[in-house]
């Protein structure tokens, strides 16, 4: 159950960091992370932060697609660090 609560605070976590990049770009080794520079990369982390949202959510209600959604979430998460491992490269 700690792992969704993690999961939960992980994912505002994630929307508290798109606000902050919606409203100033922040700077990331050079690059501006925000919406007129990453905008893809920006609507997929949303997703993925509602993605764990859902996940624990679905897990206070006792739901058991919650432990089918938690390895998926975490799975997009570390492609979506890559995608943004390789726009970091260009």
């Amino acid at each position: 159950m700690l792992q969704f609560k993690v999961l939960a605070l992980f994912g505002l976590v994630n929307f508290l960091f798109i606000f902050t990049a919606l409203l100033r770009p922040i700077s990331i080794a050079e690059q501006s992370y925000g919406w007129h520079q990453a905008s893809v990369l920006l609507m997929i982390q949303g997703l993925i932060a509602s993605a764990m949202l859902y996940a624990a959510r679905q897990k206070f209600a006792k739901a058991d697609i919650a432990d089918k959604a938690y390895p998926a979430v975490i799975v997009a998460y570390l492609l979506w660090l890559c995608m943004v491992w390789r726009w970091l490269g260009q």
